[in-house]
């Protein structure tokens, strides 16, 4: 498989939404909001130019507006279709991943994407696209991809057409090194608390109500499930392991390194 060059931040989810969310879901989001956004802005040389693939309703962009303040320079969504709440302040791009470098100009500095990549079926493609033309650009830039661990194959069953084991991200890794001068890390978020939290209350009883043919289940409302998750995000918010529940996959120009606040 080779070695991974791992990163850990400290995680903190104070300042999360953890209302009606998946343990993954408070995970991911606790990693955004642990960037120091304004040390990127100072890397980047320039505002946050967000690209986001698979952008779907463009909460995201709300999101990283949010979080990286006075830094936000512009949201670009991309998607098969557009979403009737993507918001109007932002732009969007009807078209599917494949086609990204289409649209990548040289004030994009910053491709994110939120459990897009799954459903993705080139996805190798598409990173190497975003990766070669902003190596053509020549322009200083960030990617972060946040993948479901293999674990997530338990957990969302049918969903996508692949989670990333650490041979996937090691293949990924390999192939863009080869061709870039790129620096690339990866972060492991959750562990088996949070696995065994959302097996048990979210993907077990969906299986459950799918057999008795009920299509009207919705995990957040059952009592204390929220409680349940929050306490397992808890346990794993700082884990260490390397079998995690989800990854952030970084890729970035060779002199750019993603700072953290804590």
């Amino acid at each position: 498989v080779g070695n991974i060059n791992y990163n850990y931040p400290k995680l903190s989810i104070d300042s999360v939404n953890k209302a009606k969310k998946s343990s993954s879901r408070i995970l991911c989001d606790a990693f955004w909001n642990s960037i120091d956004y304004a040390n990127l802005k100072s890397q980047l040389k320039n505002q946050l130019n967000f690209f986001d693939i698979g952008c779907g309703s463009g909460n995201y962009g709300k999101l990283y507006e949010n979080l990286s303040g006075p830094f936000f320079g512009s949201y670009t969504g991309i998607d098969i279709y557009k979403h009737k709440n993507f918001p109007e302040k932002f732009k969007f791009i009807e078209s599917s991943a494949e086609n990204i470098s289409q649209y990548i100009n040289d004030r994009v500095n910053f491709i994110t994407s939120q459990s897009a990549l799954e459903h993705i079926e080139k996805d190798f493609y598409v990173l190497e696209q975003t990766t070669k033309k902003l190596s053509e650009l020549n322009k200083l830039f960030i990617q972060v991809h946040m993948l479901p661990a293999s674990k997530s194959l338990w957990l969302y069953l049918w969903h996508g057409y692949r989670q990333y084991s650490k041979k996937n991200l090691m293949n990924i890794i390999n192939k863009l090194k080869e061709k870039y001068e790129i620096n690339i890390s990866v972060v492991p978020l959750g562990g088996n608390y949070s696995f065994w939290t959302h097996l048990k209350n979210i993907t077990l009883p969906i299986i459950f109500h799918s057999l008795k043919n009920k299509k009207n289940f919705k995990w957040h409302n059952q009592l204390n499930i929220e409680k349940k998750i929050l306490n397992s995000v808890k346990k794993d918010l700082n884990y260490k392991g390397e079998s995690p529940i989800f990854w952030a996959l970084i890729i970035s120009s060779k002199n750019i390194v993603l700072k953290y606040k804590y």
